[in-house]
């Protein structure tokens, strides 16, 4: 058992338009928090000149997150929840709303019960 999934996307071979702009980055990350019914805290985008967009959502449940480099067809895509999800529902909003055809998912397992049941006992 584990204290949360750390799930990241590298989505390659985007549309340059999808990933650009903080509108359309935006609403990528709302429908991904929207699918997976996670509560939204608030938010922060930043949008580089010419193009380019950095966000994070935080949630009640930790965090989601986006970097896009649009001059590559690239973005990044983490989501950071004590929620359980289905990270193959992501992927296909990705495709999607990225027009992305290469999407590589990594799945982290964090924070494991038993160690933290371990340290507690040695702090006992």
């Amino acid at each position: 058992m584990h204290i949360g999934i750390h799930a990241t996307w590298d989505a390659y071979n985007c549309n340059a338009d999808a990933i650009s702009f903080v509108d359309k980055v935006e609403g990528v990350l709302h429908a991904i928090t929207d699918t997976l019914d996670l509560k939204e805290v608030n938010g922060s985008f930043k949008q580089f000149e010419p193009i380019g967009v950095t966000g994070v959502i935080l949630l009640e449940e930790s965090h989601i997150s986006i970097h896009t480099w649009p001059e590559h067809n690239y973005a990044a895509i983490d989501v950071f929840s004590c929620k359980a999800f289905d990270a193959d529902l992501v992927t296909e909003i990705i495709k999607k709303e990225l027009l992305s055809n290469q999407v590589e998912t990594t799945i982290l397992k964090r924070g494991s019960l038993e160690m933290v049941k371990n340290v507690q006992k040695v702090l006992r």
